[in-house]
């Protein structure tokens, strides 16, 4: 295992993964542009959680923004993340353009990997639950979702609900219509009587700027996960809510501007069904 307080970073050479002598070149634009696509993963006691998601996520994003992601990369970066061994952290893959002039097509991509030490939520954290905040101010534009480098919106939107003594916020975008949180999926647990059902989990539509997640993808996985174009009226009604990431898992929410949500037991409850499932709390 790694010591605490380390950083690490890797590159694809050639045909092989290796250590990262000296950076991302000043020629990629990756760096000049932040033209890049990224993943993040969390290690927990050694092993990269939901790393079959993560890179069937940064391929289908690949292919959606003209980034070449060979069968070759993708085969090895599924060896390297079977085999690393790491402490606790955050592992991250970034896709970048490469060389080349500002609009032109994308050759020769690059891809870079970094490991940082993270600290990631206690059981009494997730018992506690996040205090939540509805922006006011929207998102305008259709990138919500893309996880690259152009990442100040989200970064703002984190400092404008902290700025309000909450731990996250709900974005929307210009028709009122719920994008995500600032840096995580959103679940909501409400009432149906259109699906002729007391309680239901939703979450906002794919597509339209909405963000992709695996952690989202591996609660798809274990219930019913309905995807509703959500409007900020909606959340009057929600019974429930958490926050998925791969830094957080699920992360119950206790509170909305202010408001208790009566049945956090509900997201108390699928939180710790990730952690059992992920050997993160004992055995289920």
């Amino acid at each position: 295992m790694t010591p605490p307080n380390e950083f690490f970073a890797w590159w694809w050479e050639g045909d092989e993964i290796r250590p990262c002598p000296s950076g991302v070149p000043l020629t990629d634009r990756g760096f000049r542009y932040g033209q890049h696509l990224f993943e993040s993963i969390a290690v927990r006691h050694g092993a990269p959680l939901l790393a079959s998601d993560h890179l069937k996520l940064l391929a289908v994003s690949a292919a959606a923004h003209g980034f070449p992601f060979s069968r070759s990369l993708g085969a090895k970066l599924r060896t390297f993340l079977n085999t690393l061994s790491l402490g606790d952290g955050m592992l991250r893959i970034y896709l970048t353009a490469g060389p080349g002039a500002p609009g032109a097509p994308i050759r020769q991509p690059g891809c870079y990997l970094t490991w940082e030490p993270s600290a990631f939520p206690s059981v009494q954290e997730i018992e506690k639950g996040y205090a939540l905040t509805l922006l006011k101010k929207p998102f305008l534009g259709d990138t919500w979702g893309v996880k690259s480098g152009n990442y100040a919106a989200h970064l703002e939107a984190l400092q404008s609900a902290r700025n309000t003594g909450a731990n996250e916020g709900i974005v929307c975008d210009g028709k009122g219509r719920i994008l995500s949180c600032a840096m995580g999926n959103l679940i909501v647990w409400m009432g149906s009587p259109k699906l002729g059902k007391d309680i239901v989990l939703f979450t906002p539509v794919s597509g339209a700027g909405v963000r992709t997640g695996a952690v989202l993808s591996w609660v798809s996985r274990q219930a019913q996960l309905v995807e509703k174009e959500l409007q900020m009226t909606d959340l009057r009604r929600a019974r429930a809510l958490a926050i998925t990431n791969s830094r957080l898992g699920v992360m119950p929410v206790a509170t909305l501007d202010g408001r208790v949500l009566p049945e956090i037991s509900n997201a108390r409850q699928l939180a710790q069904h990730y952690l059992y499932a992920h050997g993160l709390l004992g055995s289920s």
